[in-house]
């Protein structure tokens, strides 16, 4: 299959349909227009894997759907790839599409993910939700989208989605190259502790429990948005994490991660 062409012209989920009608076994090779490769692996026309730097598998298909500008091409395939791609073509496809038209509207404000993100300096007072505090700490004008992404161990779409938010209240603004001079948000001494009660909390419990304990989290952000010298928000926090992590868990997942809480809400966690 001779392949290779604009990303301006045939976007990703055109030329993933091309390569299926043909049955295509090969990789299709990406590179936009600020240098960053991707590539995914066919196999009689199925996506079996992708990758773009840090992401990989169905992630890595969905940023290479929202690039505009760039280029493609088809390339003989130059070893076994183990598949990391879950999704079929149609699922593929169907978010693909999905992240495209989120994304024409988050290009409105951000341009890409190579953007720098700068804490204004007159940001004044915003309620914030725990993903957005959580954000915050990595802003200092020094690292890009992709890189606070890398340490927050999201995903550059989806750290872009908080970037906007903070950028429509005024909390930040973009540049395309770092800050000359480092600008950080005070974290507020309580939440800090609750943002580290939930990275514990991240790092121990199962997927399934996430949903349920980051409301928990999200309200006891809530009561601290009310007054930031609430203790008593954040202790009863942890005992109903603890709580939710016991009934889905068992009694010793729970115990331990209470002996991580322990030393958070003393100031002795080491981080």
């Amino acid at each position: 299959m001779k392949l290779q062409g604009s990303l301006a012209e045939l976007k990703l989920p055109d030329i993933l349909q091309l390569a299926n009608m043909s049955q295509e076994t090969g990789i299709i090779e990406f590179r936009n227009n600020e240098g960053v490769i991707g590539k995914v692996v066919l196999k009689d026309g199925e996506v079996i894997h992708a990758r773009v730097g840090d992401l990989a598998g169905d992630e890595a298909v969905y940023e290479i759907a929202i690039w505009f500008d760039g280029a493609f091409r088809f390339v003989p395939l130059d070893k076994e790839y183990t598949q990391n791609v879950r999704g079929n073509l149609t699922s593929l496809l169907m978010e693909s599409a999905r992240r495209l038209d989120e994304w024409r509207v988050l290009s409105r404000k951000i341009p890409s993910f190579s953007y720098f993100p700068i804490i204004s300096e007159n940001n004044g007072k915003k309620t914030l939700n725990t993903a957005e505090w959580d954000i915050l700490r990595y802003i200092d004008g020094s690292k890009n989208i992709r890189d606070i992404a890398h340490e927050c161990g999201i995903t550059p779409f989806r750290t872009s989605k908080l970037i906007y938010g903070l950028l429509i209240n005024g909390l930040i603004t973009l540049n395309r190259f770092p800050a000359e001079k480092k600008i950080e948000k005070e974290v507020p001494p309580l939440v800090t502790k609750l943002l580290k009660i939930q990275d514990e909390t991240r790092k121990q419990v199962d997927a399934g429990l996430l949903v349920e304990i980051d409301k928990i989290l999200q309200d006891g952000l809530t009561r601290l948005n009310i007054d930031m010298n609430d203790k008593k928000a954040v202790i009863e926090t942890a005992n109903a994490v603890l709580q939710a992590v016991m009934l889905g868990m068992g009694r010793e997942a729970s115990r331990d991660l209470a002996v991580r809480f322990k030393a958070i809400l003393k100031g002795n966690s080491g981080s």
